[in-house]
């Protein structure tokens, strides 16, 4: 995966990655979590129903979650934020350009 691999050369940042939302909601069960990076096109349940289902929940409400997609911006973008995401970013992306995302949510 790219952006895990973008993470694991960028100082001061722990990467935990999942294919599946499955997968990300037993990683939020087990770490502490800053802020989640989506792909709104995951297999089985899509990243803007994740996002509505873990933001109804009172600990998660507040954890940013930057959404990214080849999807079309004029459609999605908006989705995302209605969803609860802080910020929509295209695929391709330039690889600072989702770090100073990031750290705008995750100062160092």
């Amino acid at each position: 995966m790219a952006v895990e691999m973008l993470f694991r050369w960028e100082p001061g940042y722990a990467f935990f990655g999942a294919g599946t939302t499955a997968e990300a909601e037993k990683i939020l069960g087990k770490e502490k979590i800053d802020l989640i990076l989506l792909d709104l096109a995951l297999p089985g349940e899509d990243g803007l129903t994740f996002c509505r289902r873990i933001k109804a929940q009172e600990r998660y409400r507040e954890l940013p979650v930057i959404a990214f997609s080849a999807f079309p911006r004029q459609i999605y973008e908006e989705k995302a934020i209605e969803a609860g995401c802080v910020a929509y970013l295209d695929k391709p992306f330039h690889p600072r350009s989702l770090v100073e995302t990031v750290r705008r949510y995750i100062p160092d």
